[in-house]
């Protein structure tokens, strides 16, 4: 598959590296997100790439001078002590300044726990004249604590501390060439990480593919997921279990600490890394306190995540007594309600890039009201303009067939539940279905899937 977008994080690691004097970068991400792939498009034929591996030190040392001595002739040939030793000689013998990329770094601080410290001597030293260091990781945790932390000694060091994120829907559309809807379809499996679409695309249809590389107890992605949590968190026992009753409908906090049999506040550092390693998500409701508010509930972010807790471990024994049929049933049963999540995920990401008579607008919220008197309300859009005077409102459909006026009406009562204490100078009212096209009356905006895999930009 030919690489993909990630333009605007290449141009700023080339400028950093055509700078004169010598930066240090750090790159990270979850794995298959393709940091790999993107350290190799922009780095040139004058630099030393480094993948670390899980052996001893001394080893990694001498596959690491096998590398240099491409720039080094004869590096190879001297056996290097310690890691002071080896990255003080590599920046005496350079010629001229070079870019050394080292690869799963977190890999080398497990055999070298006193790596940090000694690149941050070079580092406040001066001692790394002649090259530029980029440091490369997939464990988030990991890499975020040897450069975030304010205990580690490569705090405050990094000219440039990038983290990769997912791809938008918009290019798996252009990966797989498929239509806008489709593209939503297998988003809400796949996600942004481009190592998934890779393997998606050698199969003909995605639900061939669901059941070979997902369903499959021996397809490559069947525990991806576990494997995920492993890698990028402390303890993977205890977000394990918040991630399967979230995937099984349980949202409130209250609720799943119920579930587990604890007290809420056992569970807030399992859900914060959850949700600062971007595999869940803290939604509360529009209006309310971010940081108070009772009106919280907690969803599965990653796709791909979110579809093997909710369809792969409570289907478990059925998979692994080899009656696939029975759970790609069930995966069929639900799986309009299913994606429907995702597009309204979607739905309200796209608002970022929504401009209406040169308004643009705050990001998009969910709102909603429970009450025994009223009954319960929601709306799915709710976004305020950036100068604050307008209100942007929108309902979300994933059925087909709907009838748009029947959710405009549907829409103005809810709006009214709002109770608004400044009414805005402008309502505008969207209504997002999958197969519509933009178009514009006045105040209404009608969008749909093209809207959200183009972020509007194409309209």
């Amino acid at each position: 598959m030919e690489f993909l977008n990630r333009e605007a994080e290449m141009a700023v690691i080339t400028a950093e590296l055509q700078k004169n004097s010598s930066r240090f970068l750090v790159l990270y991400g979850r794995r298959r997100i393709g940091k790999s792939a993107l350290l190799q498009q922009v780095l040139s034929e004058n630099s030393v790439y480094y993948l670390a591996d899980i052996n001893e030190a001394e080893v990694q040392r001498a596959f690491f001078a096998n590398q240099m001595a491409m720039h080094i002739p004869g590096f190879d040939q001297v056996h290097y002590p310690d890691w002071n030793t080896f990255f003080s000689q590599a920046n005496q013998q350079l010629q001229s300044r070079i870019t050394i990329c080292i690869d799963e770094f977190p890999y080398l601080v497990r055999s070298s726990p006193e790596l940090p410290s000694v690149l941050q001597k070079i580092i406040d030293l001066k001692q790394n004249s002649r090259f530029h260091l980029i440091l490369c990781g997939s464990s988030q945790q990991m890499m975020q604590g040897l450069v975030l932390d304010k205990s580690s000694p490569l705090f405050g060091r990094a000219h440039r501390i990038m983290k990769l994120l997912p791809m938008d829907c918009g290019w798996l559309q252009k990966a797989l060439e498929i239509s806008p809807q489709q593209a939503i379809e297998e988003y809400s499996v796949w996600g942004g990480i481009p190592r998934n679409w890779e393997l998606r695309k050698e199969y003909n249809s995605m639900r061939t593919a669901i059941k070979e590389l997902i369903l499959n107890p021996y397809g490559i992605l069947h525990e991806e997921p576990l494997r995920l949590f492993m890698d990028d968190l402390r303890s993977a026992v205890q977000p394990v279990s918040i991630a399967s009753l979230i995937g099984q409908g349980c949202n409130k906090l209250s609720e799943i600490a119920g579930r587990l049999n604890k007290p809420a506040t056992n569970l807030n550092r399992a859900m914060q890394s959850l949700i600062e390693t971007g595999y869940i998500k803290r939604d509360v409701s529009w209006g309310e306190s971010e940081r108070n508010s009772k009106k919280t509930i907690y969803r599965l972010l990653d796709p791909l995540t979110r579809f093997y807790f909710t369809f792969v471990v409570p289907n478990q024994s059925e998979l692994n007594s080899n009656r696939i049929e029975l759970v790609q049933q069930t995966i069929h049963k639900n799986w309009q309600i299913y994606v429907s999540e995702t597009w309204e995920e979607l739905c309200r990401n796209s608002i970022a890039h929504l401009v209406i008579d040169g308004k643009s607008f705050q990001p998009a919220k969910r709102w909603w009201k429970q009450s025994k008197n009223t009954g319960s309300a929601e709306i799915d859009i709710i976004a305020v303009s950036s100068d604050g005077r307008s209100l942007l409102v929108g309902e979300v459909k994933w059925r087909k067939k709907q009838n748009p006026k029947t959710i405009l009406n549907e829409l103005n009562q809810k709006i009214t539940s709002l109770n608004l204490k400044e009414p805005p100078q402008e309502i505008y009212r969207l209504i997002m279905l999958p197969d519509l096209e933009f178009r514009r009356e006045g105040n209404l905006i009608y969008a749909g899937a093209f809207s959200v895999c183009g972020k509007f930009g194409d309209q």
